[in-house]
């Protein structure tokens, strides 16, 4: 992989998947993943915020941007300024995500469902909405020259280490952090069924095994043993 000037990294230039890290409030930090889809356009999920022109710049050979998409009800905070950038682009959540967005956000966003988002993505890339959660969540997968790059969303992270005190308490007490984790803390927030949502991932990780992760918070993970280590992780063996 290799990082451009601007902070892109890239796991496949050919076809087109790349992620980055952005910050948001109060020293928060989170990923945002592409993929070119199958309609050429690409596919940004968890736009970021507060980019530089550069940044926008080295993203353009890459393809024209023809989705943007809120994976949960969270990460919806770079919507408004890519809509902006990009008006052709299309913007998509899960159901459940647009509640809370419609209460937190500043501007009104309107989005369409993610089944109309799997019709462009293509055989390549696939985008699982998550059913009966309460905030929405969403993971995907693109298909890359070594495997399959994952977007985790916010049901596994990689964090170096918790939280300042005392946000870092709930992090210990759900075992969110540090490292390579089951995130037990948003998951407490944004889906009804835990343990559901781990065996449909464990699914979908056996049908498109990983070589290179992007967790919605932390760092990026591609080592030799990684879908060994991530189905251990989901499935607990």
């Amino acid at each position: 992989m290799e990082t451009t000037p601007s902070g892109w990294m890239v796991i496949d230039r050919a076809r087109g998947v790349l992620t980055r890290t952005y910050k948001f409030s109060k020293g928060g930090t989170a990923m945002t993943f592409v993929a070119r889809m199958g309609d050429g356009r690409l596919m940004v999920v968890s736009p970021p915020t507060g980019l530089d022109e550069a940044a926008y710049a080295e993203l353009a050979p890459f393809g024209e941007v023809g989705a943007l998409v809120a994976n949960n009800g969270f990460h919806y905070l770079g919507q408004a300024a890519w809509r902006a950038r990009f008006p052709a682009a299309r913007s998509f959540a899960p159901a459940q995500a647009v509640a809370r967005i419609d209460k937190k956000s500043k501007v009104k966003l309107s989005f369409e469902p993610m089944a109309a988002l799997a019709e462009l993505t293509g055989a390549d890339v696939g985008v699982r909405d998550v059913p009966d959660t309460k905030r929405g969540e969403a993971w995907c997968w693109a298909k890359t020259e070594r495997g399959h790059a994952w977007y985790a969303s916010d049901v596994l992270a990689n964090m170096p280490k918790a939280p300042p005190f005392p946000i870092g308490l709930l992090f210990k007490w759900s075992n969110s952090a540090p490292g390579y984790k089951v995130f037990g803390l948003a998951m407490k927030l944004i889906v009804k069924d835990p343990k559901a949502t781990l065996r449909l991932l464990a699914e979908d990780l056996e049908a498109h095994p990983v070589t290179t992760m992007v967790p919605a918070h932390g760092d990026v993970l591609a080592h030799a043993s990684l879908a060994a280590d991530t189905r251990a992780l989901v499935t607990g063996r």
